[in-house]
C-alpha cells in the first residue's frame, strides 16, 4: 500500500509541535487536524495489552464444538455472563456460528452457536490507544504484532496417511532427516513389495513434511518427489503427497505449478476438500476468479471453514466489481479496469509497469513467477473494495489495486504509485509474505525514488528523544493506524531502508530477503544477512540522516 499524503506534510506539522512535547508527537494527527499531543489526557482510556470481550454468554450454559458441528462431542461449556472475544462468524443456511475465546488466552476454544450470546462492539478508541501505547514507548517489552504472512490457508494436515507417526518416527531423528534410514527404505522397496514400497513412500512424504517445517522448500519438493514414485498404487499417500506438494508451490506464489498437482489430486480423490481449497488458492493467484469461487464453494459444501469462507468472500466481491470491466494483458500482467478508465490509460499503465518490472528485476534480481493482477477503479469502488484506510492511495493484497477516478495519462506521481505497489509484488513473492511491513514499505518508496531529505532533521530530534516508533512496532499491519501515525511509520521505515542500502548496497537487500524467504525471523536475518540488528539499525539510520542529510 502506498500513503497517500506527500511525507514532507507531516514533518512540516510535527515541527511545530516540538516546543510543545517531544513525547511522540503529531501520533494522533491527521493532516487535516489541529495540532495535538500524541499521549491521551488522564480522562481517557489506554486499552489493555489483552482484547477486551466483545460478547457475552446469555445462555445458562453454552456448549463449545471443536467444529461447527452441534452433532460433534463438546470440547468445553461456557456459563452464563461469561465473557468472551469473537473473531470470526459464519452463517449456513441453518446456523449462524461464532469462533471465540477467552479475554487472557492466546488460543481459540473453538465455536459456540452464536444465539447464545450478547454481541458489544469494541469502543473505537480500543485499538488505536494500543497502538499509541506502542509508539510512545509504553508498550516496549510486549509481544510484537503478527507479521501478515503471503499464506492465507493453513498447510493441509501430515498425518492423512495411514502409518504416518510410526516410520515419521524413524526417518526424523534429533531434528533432522535420517538420510541412511531413508536410503535402506529405497534398497528394500526395490522387490516391489507393497509394505516396503508404501514405507519408502511414507518416508519420504515424511521427510517432506520436515523440510516444509523448517521452510527448506526446494528439499521438501525433492522428498515428495521421490514419494509420488512409490505412491502410485496407494491412493490415500498419493493424494497426501500431491496436496503437500501443491501447499509449497502455492507458498511460493508458483500457482501454475501447484495446479498441475492439484489436478492429479482431485483424479485420485474427486472429493478432496484439500483439494478443493488450495486448488480456490491457486485459480485466485491466477486472476481466474470464476474457478477460485467455484473451488471455494465446493471445499466450504465438503467441510466448513472460516478461513476459506473469508477467502471466498473476497473472491465473490472482486468477480461482482469487475464483472463489467475491460481487461488487458501483457507477458507479466493481467489489467483490468472500468470502461469509465480510457483505453488509452490502461495501455500506457501497462507500459508502464513492463518498464518498472525490468528496473526491479535488475534492482533485486528476482521476478515473479506468475503474472501480477492490477485493477483500477473509480474512487468510491476503490473504497468499497478494499476497505482500506483514509490514507492509503493504492492497496496490494496479491493484486494491485488502484483508484484512477479522473485520470487520463500515466502522469509522474502515477508512476511512483505503480512502481511502488509493483515493488510490494516482486518483495511478497520473493520472501514468501515472510518481509516485515517497515521493510515491505521501505523498499517499495525506495525503489519508487523517494528519499527522506527534508524529514530527517524531525527523525533525527525525534530518534535522540526516544519518540520514533522502534522498528519492531512496526513489523505488522499498520491498517489500524492513524494518518498522522502512518506518516510517521512510512517516513521511519523509508529512512532506515535507505541506510540499510547506503551500508550494505541492494546485494546486501537481496541476502536480506533471502534470508526472510528461507524462514528466518527479521532479527536474526539482519543478524545473518548484515551482521547487524534493530537497535544498531536504528542508532545507525539516525547517524546517516545528520551525516548525509543535516551537515
Amino acid at each position: 500500500m502506498r500513503f497517500s499524503i506527500n511525507s514532507v506534510a507531516w514533518v512540516s506539522v510535527c515541527a511545530g509541535l516540538w516546543a510543545v512535547s517531544y513525547v511522540a508527537p503529531c501520533l494522533s494527527q491527521t493532516p487535516s487536524a489541529s495540532a495535538t499531543a500524541a499521549n491521551p489526557s488522564k480522562s481517557e482510556t489506554v486499552a489493555n495489552s489483552s482484547p477486551a470481550a466483545n460478547a457475552t454468554v446469555k445462555a445458562d450454559a453454552l456448549a463449545v464444538y471443536a467444529d461447527m458441528r452441534t452433532s460433534g462431542a463438546a470440547v468445553a461449556s461456557l456459563n452464563k455472563g461469561q465473557g468472551l472475544i469473537v473473531d470470526f462468524e459464519f452463517k449456513s443456511s441453518t446456523e449462524k456460528w461464532c469462533r471465540v475465546k477467552l479475554p487472557a488466552a492466546h488460543s481459540r476454544l473453538g465455536y459456540v452457536l452464536c444465539a447464545g450470546l450478547d454481541r458489544k462492539q469494541d469502543p473505537p478508541h480500543a485499538r488505536l490507544g494500543a497502538i499509541e501505547q506502542a509508539f510512545n514507548g509504553s508498550g516496549a517489552g510486549g509481544e510484537s504484532p503478527r507479521r501478515t504472512l503471503n499464506v492465507p490457508l493453513a498447510a493441509p494436515s501430515s498425518r492423512s496417511a495411514s502409518g504416518y507417526e510410526l516410520i515419521a518416527s524413524e526417518v526424523v531423528r534429533e531434528g533432522m532427516v535420517d538420510v541412511i534410514r531413508l536410503a535402506e527404505f529405497d534398497a528394500a522397496a526395490r522387490n516391489g513389495n507393497m509394505a516396503t514400497v508404501r514405507r519408502a513412500a511414507l518416508g519420504h512424504y515424511a521427510a517432506g513434511n520436515f523440510e516444509v517445517s523448517q521452510n527448506s522448500n526446494e528439499e521438501a519438493i525433492e522428498q515428495y518427489q521421490s514419494a509420488l514414485t512409490y505412491a502410485a498404487k496407494h491412493s490415500d499417500l498419493l493424494t497426501a503427497t500431491l496436496v503437500r506438494l501443491a501447499y509449497v508451490h502455492l507458498r511460493r506464489s508458483e500457482f501454475s505449478s501447484a495446479l498441475q498437482y492439484l489436478d492429479r489430486g482431485r483424479s485420485v480423490t474427486p472429493n478432496s476438500v484439500a483439494v478443493a481449497r488450495l486448488s480456490g488458492w491457486a485459480y485466485y493467484g491466477l486472476d481466474r476468479l470464476d474457478e477460485a469461487v467455484a473451488q471455494w464453494r465446493i471445499a466450504q459444501q465438503i467441510e466448513p471453514d472460516p478461513d476459506v469462507a473469508t477467502l471466498l468472500e473476497k473472491a465473490e466481491n472482486d468477480r461482482e466489481a469487475e464483472g463489467g470491466f475491460r481487461s488487458g494483458q501483457t507477458s507479466h500482467f493481467t489489467l483490468h479496469y472500468e470502461g469509465s478508465a480510457a483505453p488509452q490509460l490502461a495501455s500506457q499503465i501497462l507500459q508502464t509497469l513492463e518498464e518498472d518490472y525490468r528496473s526491479i528485476q535488475g534492482e533485486l534480481r528476482f521476478a515473479p513467477q506468475e503474472p501480477v493482477a492490477v485493477v483500477l477503479y473509480t474512487q468510491q469502488g476503490f473504497r468499497d473494495i478494499t476497505r482500506a484506510p483514509s490514507w492509503a492511495g493504492a492497496w496490494n493484497d496479491g493484486r494491485i489495486r488502484i483508484p484512477v477516478q479522473g485520470v487520463s495519462s500515466v502522469s509522474d506521481a502515477m508512476a511512483r504509485i505503480l512502481k511502488h505497489e509493483l515493488t510490494h509484488s516482486f518483495v511478497r513473492q520473493e520472501t514468501q509474505g515472510h518481509c516485515p511491513q517497515w521493510l515491505h514499505e521501505g523498499l517499495a518508496q525506495w525503489m519508487e525514488g523517494r528519499r527522506t531529505g527534508e524529514s530527517a532533521r524531525t527523525l533525527v530530534e525525534m530518534y535522540e528523544h526516544r519518540a520514533t516508533p522502534p522498528l519492531k512496532v512496526l513489523e505488522g499491519s499498520w491498517t489500524e493506524y492513524s494518518s498522522g501515525q502512518a506518516g510517521l511509520a512510512y517516513a521511519w521505515s523509508l529512512a532506515a531502508t535507505e541506510y540499510i542500502v547506503s551500508n550494505s548496497g541492494t546485494w546486501g537487500v537481496e541476502r536480506l530477503l533471502q534470508s526472510l524467504a528461507a524462514g528466518s525471523a527479521i532479527e536474526p536475518a539482519l543478524g545473518s544477512a548484515l551482521q547487524t540488528n534493530y537497535a544498531d539499525i536504528e542508532r545507525g539510520t539516525s547517524e546517516y540522516l545528520r551525516r548525509t542529510y543535516l551537515q
